[in-house]
């Protein structure tokens, strides 16, 4: 993605066009620039306080205790990018930005934000990381580290996004009573089918980092009844028997190919006869063109897990390996990229003997 050069005068736009810019030099500088300040806006609880109301820069530096040169220099780069508007020495959240960062909106992604500086010591070691194949590998973090609580908060921001949406979509076997989260971490997926089928308990597991968040999060909701955490290794853990369904969302882009087969395998076995396989994950869809920030997330995925994103197809072939009848799709609107596909377990007809 370019940086745009705004308020460029006519003789820098030509420069620009005609490739007499180092372009390159602005990506490379700007890139962590922009993502710093939305962090900072986050972490230091300006977005969180613009959104209260309006506030001068003195104001702000005043009451969150900042000093006030560069709470004045981060606001008006938060202006020139269109989070906040600036009128008579007061600043407040734009209208798109309070949507997406006050803290109190139900669409707010403020959590994921602040946990993208996470990503930031990653992407700096990308060179080593070309050079060894070796990833940043976060799921190795301790449990006790406070890395998972801003990776799984962050994570919750974007499945409120989309979980309501899921619930309603997704067609549960009639009366089905128990389901298996295979890596579903805060567990929202969970809790939103729970609420909406009377009856149905939901069975979470994750790695323990993960899982003790979830925890908080689902008795914090008032779930804690309904959707249990347990915790487990998706690879390798057991899955247990019997459910009637088991989701399977947003891991298959952290785990290899062969980890894949074996995981659907395992999942086919715990499925009760007429139990149902959902998964849900960004997936390269064929006949697409990619774009720009497409490929971005295909290389973070490997950086962060030495995996990449899947085809549908390949998707089909192994849910047929492990037993399941052809997948249904369903788009995600809310997250684009993102699909869900429902697969089956496959019923062998038997032939009489001869």
């Amino acid at each position: 993605m370019r940086l745009a050069l705004r308020g460029s005068n006519p003789v820098e736009w030509l420069a620009l066009r005609a490739g007499l810019v180092p372009v390159v030099a602005a990506e490379a500088w700007g890139g962590m620039g922009v993502s710093g300040i939305l962090v900072a806006a986050v972490r230091t609880g300006i977005a969180a306080r613009l959104a209260e109301g309006p506030a001068t820069a003195a104001d702000l530096a005043a009451e969150l205790h900042l000093d006030p040169v560069p709470t004045r220099l981060l606001l008006r780069c938060l202006r020139s990018s269109g989070h906040v508007t600036h009128r008579r020495g007061t600043y407040r959240l734009s209208r798109s930005s309070r949507r997406w960062l006050d803290p109190r909106s139900r669409l707010s992604v403020a959590g994921f934000v602040a946990g993208t500086a996470d990503y930031w010591g990653w992407w700096a070691a990308l060179d080593e990381v070309v050079r060894t194949g070796q990833p940043a590998a976060h799921h190795d973090a301790p449990a006790d580290d406070p890395y998972w609580r801003r990776y799984i908060t962050g994570q919750l921001d974007l499945a409120r996004l989309s979980a309501g949406e899921v619930a309603r979509k997704l067609r549960l076997p009639p009366g089905a009573r128990s389901l298996l989260d295979v890596g579903g971490g805060h567990g929202w997926y969970s809790a939103e089918l729970c609420r909406r089928q009377p009856g149905l308990t939901a069975t979470v597991l994750d790695l323990p980092g993960s899982a003790a968040v979830g925890r908080e999060i689902i008795a914090a909701a008032g779930m804690a009844d309904r959707v249990r955490h347990r915790e487990g290794d998706a690879t390798c853990a057991d899955l247990g028997r019997g459910y009637d369904a088991v989701l399977c969302f947003n891991l298959l882009h952290h785990l290899g190919v062969d980890q894949i087969a074996a995981l659907l395998r395992r999942i086919r076995g715990a499925l009760a006869p007429d139990g149902v396989l959902v998964v849900m994950d960004a997936f390269a869809e064929p006949g697409r063109r990619t774009s720009a920030a497409a490929n971005v997330l295909g290389l973070f995925v490997y950086l962060s897990s030495q995996s990449e994103i899947h085809t549908p197809a390949e998707l089909a072939v192994w849910l047929r390996d492990a037993g399941f009848a052809p997948p249904t799709r369903i788009p995600i609107r809310r997250i684009p990229g993102q699909a869900m596909y429902v697969a089956r377990v496959r019923h062998q007809s038997t032939s009489p003997a001869r």
